[in-house]
């Protein structure tokens, strides 16, 4: 897979090669007989004019036409069919010249020796470094939440060129040392523990509120249950708690039609656990852990998870009635009992008893418990401190401290700074403890935290190398054992990115290289409609799409499989939720596992991934040019120019009037969309088969076949998924 777009790798550093080269010698002929008829003085088709460009590389325009007709003449999309087309030999001996010649423009970039653009952490890198510096659990916590995002230069947010530093973010990053140092400074005594128990007179307030708020969980999907005590203030410390909680699930099979209540009788009852922060909002809000409720028969269930102070947990049916009390009332139960129309007189919670009903009868809460006490990232700083810690101490500590965050040694030169002011703090204020915070946030702001710096020299330093291999495997800080290694010697570093493979850092690695690769972080950017897909809410689909693609990343890594899995994996990893809605038989756990794929299911690589076919829709219908540009963009890395700016995209068809083979072709006779549009659009109707979350179907809402048919520019024809893959793989010089 090639860096997407020439601009990334040459736009910084064009160089001027000889005009004379042997590039430029075969390249002017090659055109003159091949390509000027249509992109030359006098006709320009798609915007491209071929007849004064040379192979120099004096411009940063010539170096991107370059790659492009190299990547076209790779694909064989150039010149077209019915054009005079080259011998292979001479098709063999221009690619090579102007492989060779774009690769000297990428050598001579390193004229610096791979020295890295100077650049700050990214969002990811920052909270990640954060959490290993000072062994914080980071799941709730996240100092970056005021931080602006973070520009990616050709999908990725690791460029030192996008990864500007304005103002605004300056002041993020003091607010994120204050709220890190009060986080990670936690001296003195292990905070108490509480032990909560209410039975179900207590849960959600009085007996009479209990019922009504089981009443409510009966009809109401996310309705929650939680604690009266800690509904105002949350726990009151950081730690780790367990919740307990009893239940029992009634009459799942009922008078009421499943589709009425828009319930599934054939599924257990699901009771789920959430957690969330008043002071924090909706962004906190989170599903920790999902229960089977047996029926007429009381649940016990038991769940430890970290909690900040302040958090709060609530109970919900996760799978119970979906919809809303008024339509239930309104709806539903005038079908089923005549006098329902007056419910003034005749209150709800008469007829609710008939149908199916998740009693909770008790919920209970304890903690907080530590492994150790101090934390760990607190006493690697501050070990043992005396009673009445003093500036020695505190030297010592802020010592150790910014040798770890600057991830190298510090003379005693550079540390001086930050130590004086943390002590002039401390004699002013006569605290130590407030002194010692202070210094950490003069640390935690330096540039020397912020910024991956390299020295000048020809050869990476041993610190150096162990920092670029854990910001590229962990998207975090090296740790101890990676900086003592000598990585100079080949045998070493292999045997120590083995390890940082197996480590479960190296999950920043997948997540971050595949969302960013594949797009999977435009994932829920535009999301379907809950009203229409309320199957994708209640089963979570969004996160098990996204698992599903990481972990067939993380699987052909880890076994250093072929790439080529990406296109034809016979397997796949699913739940059964993710089963279900694929239409795949025999997955009935929740938890993922490796599953054989068989033809029929069309779901080989990455082409039949839910998480790609959804991303690369809008939420209502499926957007075949987008699909058709990803494939091209991000498998052959051959993506097609931006679209010129007055042109106005496809309108959808809200009426259903006509199918989008027609609107695309409609589309197509604009003669300036024409030229990409006939590489893009083959690709994208041949995937025309998923719809906009990634079921399978044969016709559209409107009962219209569905016609994945096209061909290529090269003449190959293509007719649905798996002759892409089949195209993908006849190519695959320019996947890998």
């Amino acid at each position: 897979m090639r860096a997407k777009g020439i601009s990334a790798v040459i736009g910084l550093f064009v160089i001027a090669a000889a005009s004379t080269s042997r590039a430029d010698v075969a390249l002017k002929p090659f055109l003159e007989n091949y390509c000027l008829q249509c992109h030359g003085a006098e006709k320009q088709k798609g915007d491209r004019r071929f007849d004064r460009l040379g192979a120099d590389l004096k411009n940063h325009d010539d170096a991107e036409t370059l790659q492009e007709i190299l990547d076209q003449l790779n694909l064989g999309e150039m010149p077209p069919e019915e054009e005079k087309q080259p011998s292979s030999e001479e098709l063999k001996t221009i690619v090579a010249e102007l492989t060779e010649t774009l690769q000297r423009a990428r050598t001579a970039a390193r004229e610096n020796s791979g020295r890295a653009v100077l650049r700050r952490l990214n969002r990811a890198e920052y909270r990640n470094t954060i959490r290993d510096l000072f062994a914080l659990n980071m799941v709730d916590f996240d100092p970056t939440i005021g931080f602006p995002p973070d520009d990616s230069v050709e999908g990725f947010d690791n460029v030192g060129e996008g990864l500007v530093t304005s103002d605004y973010l300056l002041q993020n990053y003091l607010e994120a040392a204050r709220k890190v140092a009060d986080k990670a400074i936690r001296p003195g005594l292990r905070p108490e523990k509480i032990h909560l128990i209410s039975k179900g007179e207590e849960i959600g307030g009085t007996m009479r509120g209990f019922r009504a708020e089981v009443a409510r969980m009966t009809i109401k999907l996310r309705q929650p249950l939680n604690l009266s005590q800690l509904r105002k203030r949350g726990v009151p410390a950081d730690g780790e708690y367990v919740i307990r909680a009893k239940a029992l699930a009634h009459q799942r099979k009922s008078r009421y039609k499943d589709e009425d209540l828009r319930f599934n009788s054939d599924e257990p009852m699901r009771l789920s656990i959430s957690i969330d922060s008043r002071e924090l909002g909706a962004t906190a809000h989170r599903t920790i852990g999902e229960f089977e409720i047996r029926d007429d028969e009381i649940t016990t269930i038991e769940h430890r998870v970290w909690l900040d102070r302040g958090f709060n947990f609530n109970l919900h049916w996760a799978n119970g009635p979906n919809g809303s009390f008024k339509r239930i009332m309104r709806k539903v139960l005038p079908k089923y009992t005549d006098d329902a129309i007056y419910p003034l007189r005749n209150p709800p919670e008469m007829y609710i008893g008939s149908g199916p009903e998740l009693h909770v009868y008790e919920l209970e809460i304890e903690g907080p418990f530590y492994d150790e006490w101090p934390p760990a990232g607190f006493a690697r700083f501050f070990p043992d401190p005396p009673k009445k810690p003093d500036s020695e101490y505190l030297d010592a500590s802020l010592s150790r401290l910014a040798a770890r965050a600057f991830r190298r040694p510090v003379s005693s030169a550079e540390l001086q700074p930050y130590l004086a002011l943390a002590n002039r703090h401390f004699e002013k204020h006569k605290d130590f403890w407030a002194a010692a915070k202070y210094g950490v946030r003069a640390i935690l702001t330096s540039p020397n935290f912020i910024y991956l710096a390299e020295e000048g020299s020809k050869k990476l330093s041993r610190n150096e190398l162990a920092t670029r291999l854990s910001y590229f495997l962990w998207s975090s800080m090296p740790d101890a054992e990676l900086l003592a290694a000598s990585l100079e010697e080949p045998d070493v570093l292999r045997n120590q990115v083995g390890r940082m493979l197996r480590d479960p850092r190296s999950s920043a690695f997948v997540e971050n290289f595949a969302g960013q690769w594949l797009g999977l972080r435009k994932l829920g950017e535009m999301p379907p409609d809950p009203e229409k897909n309320r199957g994708y809410y209640a089963d979570d689909l969004e996160s098990a799409m996204r698992e599903e693609t990481h972990r067939l990343f993380r699987h052909i890594l880890d076994g250093n499989r072929s790439i080529l899995e990406f296109i034809n994996a016979d397997y796949t990893f699913l739940n059964a939720a993710l089963a279900r809605h694929y239409g795949i038989p025999g997955v009935n756990s929740d938890e993922f596992q490796m599953v054989t794929l068989k033809a029929d299911h069309h779901r080989g690589g990455l082409l039949g991934h839910g998480s790609i076919l959804t991303a690369t829709s809008n939420g209502i219908e499926t957007q075949p040019v987008v699909r058709g540009v990803w494939i091209l963009e991000n498998l052959l890395g051959t993506p097609p120019p931006p679209p010129p700016p007055d042109i106005e995209p496809i309108e959808p068809d809200t009426r259903g009037l006509n199918t989008m083979r027609k609107l695309m072709e409609k589309h197509r006779d604009n003669p300036t969309c024409f030229e990409c549009h006939r590489r893009i659009d083959p690709l994208g109707l041949a995937m025309e088969n998923f719809d906009h979350v990634g079921v399978w179907r044969e016709r559209y809402a409107k009962k219209s076949l569905i016609d994945p048919s096209g061909k290529m520019v090269d003449g190959t024809p293509i007719g649905g998924p798996d002759s892409i893959r089949n195209y993908l793989l006849k190519r695959t010089n320019q996947f890998t």
